[in-house]
């Protein structure tokens, strides 16, 4: 693959890790209006991010060594390599991103099956805690049709783990990539520009 299709990978993976990761490690604002836009935007961000990263992957030839790497879940499930949680992700029938313990915790309820005044009971003391009065780390709940049912995923592990695993590994094996950009590029400052102006 040759360095422009690499650079152009690695500038869009970029961005798009460093604004979900923003996301993941941020305490919600109790405002509703607020945080149910960042968390709609998040989800948005977060497909985002696993298009660009299989996009980085398999222009830097690290689709295998993504494949192999797992992840443990947070539903006492068998663990999911890297690769099947993107391919999940992208193609999802069902995408929710949880950071609320208070929401969290009638989720897990609701659950359990019951309805009317047994789940009522149960959740009472949840329905008059303010949401995100309790933040936690953002988990994601997502269903696919290969993913035998729904997940659950811990974000700030799944992003870490492919910072360490996946981005730290480009940029060892292309170390050309912490060079000056214009260089690598081998392109003029204008023609460089209008090529980054080009990545999303």
């Amino acid at each position: 693959m040759d360095k422009i299709t690499i650079r152009s990978n690695y500038e869009s993976c970029l961005n798009a890790l460093a604004r979900i990761s923003a996301y993941a490690s941020s305490t919600p604002i109790s405002i509703t209006e607020v945080h149910e836009r960042q968390d709609a935007l998040a989800t948005e961000d977060l497909v985002n991010f696993c298009i660009h990263a299989r996009r980085l992957a398999e222009s830097t030839g690290l689709n295998d060594h993504m494949r192999q790497i797992e992840i443990s879940m947070n539903d006492k499930r068998a663990p999911l390599s890297l690769g099947k949680i993107m391919g999940f992700l992208i193609h999802h029938d069902i995408l929710l991103i949880i950071r609320c313990k208070t929401r969290f915790e009638m989720f897990k309820k609701s659950l359990e099956g019951e309805t009317g005044d047994a789940f009522f009971k149960k959740v009472k003391n949840e329905i008059y805690k303010n949401p995100y009065s309790e933040p936690m780390t953002p988990l994601v709940l997502f269903q696919s049709d290969r993913s035998d049912g729904p997940r659950l995923l811990n974000l700030a592990q799944f992003l870490r783990t492919f910072s360490e695993k996946i981005m730290l590994e480009v940029l060892i094996t292309n170390k050309w990539l912490q060079d000056d950009l214009f260089k690598d590029m081998n392109s003029t400052e204008a023609e460089a520009r209008q090529m980054l102006s080009r990545i999303t």
